[in-house]
């Protein structure tokens, strides 16, 4: 009954939304305030003009330490939260793992690419400063042409505020389970040298899981100046997790297992892997040139350094083995922009260098499962390079109509050298050292049609390609029955491809603003591991929805902020998959048509702020997530949950602020998380109420 009212009041809200600008008052039909973005074109532009869907966060709404609690109020946006700063996103799609969940999500500092594209992580947030950022812009599906490899379900850009002059605040808070945060900032001005220094040190000192807790520290130095007919922005961002992990807990293990484990209290809190931990640090820098050319142009370089080194123990698989991985980059955007009669074009080529390693190691005398062997499992090393052209154009059809076209290319180059024995080891199989390269074109168009000054209905066709990640190459499972390789030599692996088709209307009034946009994709070649723990590389998959973003101001001190998802994916071939070899008839068969694990219909993320006076405000938030799959034959359901949390701001002066936030008010038992795994329901576990104290004050 949840689900079905759910679906009613989702559909009555899009029609509502549709028809709304007819009920506002004459004095509301005017055009409202619009807000700016950068990430479609990498320069400033009209949100209202762009050719596709776009959603822009203020992170400092958030006092949350999890950028994910953030960034899931947008439509669309669903990650799973697992324990401490892990995590798995989905973006228009469902949520995804493994080499497919780090590959098919873009995350960008200013434009630049977080981690490099073969060497992506499921867990890249951990990396972000959204602490530091003026403003957090997300693009559902395929990414313009100016951006390539893993923009592939969607992309989030973290983009820096203005540089002021001279300011300095301290931002502190604390919460349930020893949670913590400090913030410093402070930026000055001299002789034309703008700089800014920021610190943000935060973490989990009782976790509610056992012995699950965090210590994050987070830096950042940056400045801009100017000389001549030349400005530069100047960026050196460091980052170091220490995580105790919480894993898995199953329902098998609580009680007679008749009670999910998310509602029994002492199970929710457990931890089967009290030895699993994550050690990360990530660095990144960048000097971003701009300057005006003789005939009008504008010439951007932006060359960019980075480097990622991390060790964990991955509980999520059977043996526990240990991973550490690494890798450094240098690379170059550049692009030159230029506007003529009845065409705004910005061109380019961006070119990347890449040294990676992997090793994954099970301790000596570790069980056996599933012929998992003791001792190396893994070693190797990759050089990647990766260059792109690109061209990004908008046309002026007419005074009212734009039509904005762009391609990429992208070549990708991966030289990996085996470290081990080679071939099968157990289940395991290492593939020789060899040379693997992949071509992906990525074309584009988009139309923009003006109904008035304050309205607009947009249409964007899109292809979307990544080459694979270097772990879907070179990472993997074998028939350990008759010792020969099920999978294809890595020389016959396709780049992902998913092509997406949306239309939608927006419209922006001084008391209301919305964005409706409906979404049709198909992708090829779908790279993920089977419910047989071997890799499927040429899956297809289907996708269709509807998404709303709302912002309605319902009388002077009322305030309605809305994000709705109706979606369905589902897979678009047939897999036999068994589960013999793990002493189990059950099967996990893929059928074309059945729902994909991990995506639930409908998703909701409401906020009603009333504003009592100037100095006051308090918030009742509502998070939808609704009833979803948790393997791919359909076997098993989560049912969804509904978490409410109310929120208080406090102005104590200009220049002070306190806020206070309860989330989970009703302390529903819930789950992050939900799958089922070699036939076991298994979730990360929702935590109860909660609650986050938080004092800022700017100088």
């Amino acid at each position: 009954m949840r689900m079905k009212a759910m679906k009613i009041s989702l559909k009555t809200t899009l029609l509502a939304a549709v028809v709304s600008g007819a009920y506002l008052p004459a004095q509301a039909q005017n055009e409202g305030v619009d807000e700016v973005v950068v990430t479609t074109t990498r320069a400033p532009s009209l949100r209202l003009d762009n050719p596709g869907n776009i959603a822009t966060l203020d992170p400092s709404e958030s006092i949350s330490l999890f950028p994910v609690e953030l960034l899931n109020t947008a439509p669309g946006v669903h990650i799973h939260r697992g324990s401490g700063q892990e995590h798995l996103t989905a973006i228009r799609s469902p949520v995804l793992v493994g080499g497919a969940g780090a590959g098919s999500f873009l995350y960008l500092e200013d434009g630049i690419p977080m981690r490099a594209p073969g060497f992506a992580n499921v867990n890249a947030l951990m990396d972000a400063h959204p602490q530091n950022n003026g403003s957090v812009e997300i693009v559902r599906g395929p990414g313009s042409a100016l951006y390539g490899s893993n923009a592939v379900h969607g992309l989030i850009n973290f983009i820096a505020a203005p540089l002021d002059d001279a300011a300095q605040s301290v931002d502190v808070a604390a919460g349930s389970y020893g949670r913590h945060a400090l913030g410093l900032m402070s930026s000055q001005t001299h002789e034309g040298f703008t700089s800014r220094i920021t610190l943000d040190l935060n973490g989990e000192e009782d976790g509610y899981r056992d012995e699950q807790s965090f210590g994050q520290q987070k830096a950042r130095v940056e400045s801009e100046w100017k000389k001549a007919d030349t400005e530069y922005r100047f960026s050196l961002s460091a980052m170091n997790l220490n995580q105790e992990t919480a894993g898995y807990v199953k329902t098998e293990d609580c009680g007679d297992g008749t009670i999910e484990a998310y509602d029994v209290e002492a199970c929710a809190k457990s931890n089967p892997n009290p030895e699993a931990y994550r050690d990360a640090e990530a660095y990144r820098s960048y000097l971003r040139m701009t300057r005006k050319l003789d005939d009008g142009a504008t010439l951007t370089l932006t060359p960019y350094a980075r480097s990622n080194d991390m060790t964990f123990i991955m509980h999520f698989l059977p043996t526990n083995p240990i991973e550490e991985n690494s890798h450094t980059s240098v690379g170059l955007q550049t692009a030159y922009a230029r506007s003529t009669a009845g065409v705004d074009y910005v061109a380019g080529i961006d070119v990347e260098l890449t040294q990676g390693e992997l090793s994954e190691v099970q301790t000596e005398g570790a069980d056996q499962y599933n012929n998992y062997l003791p001792g190396t499992h893994y070693d190797f090393e990759v050089d990647a390079q990766v260059i792109a052209p690109y061209v990004h154009a908008v046309w002026a059809l007419s005074d009212r109509t734009q039509l904005t076209t762009g391609v990429r290319v992208e070549l990708t180059e991966y030289d990996y050298t085996d470290n081990t024995s080679g071939g099968l080891s157990g289940k395991l199989f290492r593939p020789v050292s060899q040379t693997n390269d992949f071509t992906d074109v990525s074309p584009k168009i988009g139309l923009v049609h003006q109904l008035a000054d304050n309205r607009r209905v947009f249409a964007n066709l899109a292809r979307a390609a990544r080459a694979p990640q270097v772990t879907d190459l070179y990472r993997l499972r074998d028939d350990d029955k008759a010792g020969v390789a099920i999978n294809p030599d890595p020389n016959d692996l396709d780049s992902e491809t998913l092509d997406s088709l949306e239309i939608g209307y927006r419209a922006i009034y001084p008391s209301a603003s919305y964005e409706l946009t409906a979404f049709t994709m198909q992708k090829d070649n779908y790279h993920f591991r089977d419910g047989d723990d071997r890799y499927e590389t040429d899956g297809q998959t289907k996708h269709v929805g509807i998404e709303l973003r709302l912002n309605w101001l319902l009388a002077n001190n009322l305030e309605l902020d809305s994000s709705l998802t109706y979606a369905k994916h589902e897979y678009a071939f047939d897999r036999e998959v068994g589960l013999v070899a793990f002493g189990s008839n059950e099967a996990e068969t893929i059928t074309d048509g059945n729902t994909i694990d991990g995506a639930p219909e409908t998703l909701g993320n409401t906020k009603l702020t009333y504003t009592a006076n100037a100095r006051i405000d308090a918030s009742l938030t509502w998070e939808h997530v609704g009833e979803y799959f948790m393997d791919a034959s359909n076997s098993a359901e989560y049912e969804g949950h509904d978490i409410f949390g109310l929120g208080v701001d406090y102005m104590l002066s200009g220049d002070s602020a306190v806020s206070l936030r309860v989330d989970n008010l009703f302390d529903e038992g819930y789950a992050k998380r939900a799958d089922k795994w070699f036939g076991d329901n298994r979730y990360f576990p929702g935590e109860g109420r909660r609650l986050m104290l938080r004092f800022t004050r700017d100088y």
